[in-house]
């Protein structure tokens, strides 16, 4: 079973900043973390990773599902933070590759069905992504 080995920051060619990613075995996979963003959470179902991102200040939460046979193709080297992966030039997946299953609520959605306050099972289900 894929597993989760290592996260941490990486530039991606012809961007302007750095992007946090997580590492399944071999692969890198920039999850779209934003400013704000907390990783509430993440894990492997079968061959997908999921991921949690949430930020209440900006009354946001966001659901992702990455295929993990997907084909790494923008180029990008490891930055910081990665603890256990040497410094190296690769090829990453993003969240807007296609494939990447998404559900995002903001603002008054937010608000009205208590997102701030759900447990990772409930707002998964809210966001009738797969898992299982």
């Amino acid at each position: 079973m894929p597993e989760i080995t290592d996260s941490g920051k990486i530039w991606i060619q012809g961007h302007s900043r750095t992007s946090f990613a997580v590492k399944v075995d071999g692969k890198i996979i920039v999850i779209g973390k934003e400013e704000g963003h907390t990783l509430a959470a993440h894990w492997i179902d079968k061959n997908h990773l999921c991921v949690d991102l949430h930020d209440p200040k900006q009354e946001s939460r966001i659901a992702r599902r990455f295929p993990l046979d997907q084909k790494a193709t923008h180029p990008a080297a490891l930055f910081s933070g990665f603890k256990k992966t040497k410094h190296a030039d690769l090829l990453v997946c993003t969240h807007n590759d296609p494939g990447v299953e998404e559900f995002i609520i903001r603002g008054s959605d937010y608000n009205h069905q208590q997102i701030k306050s759900m447990s990772r099972e409930e707002f998964w289900k809210l966001a009738r992504l797969p898992i299982g």
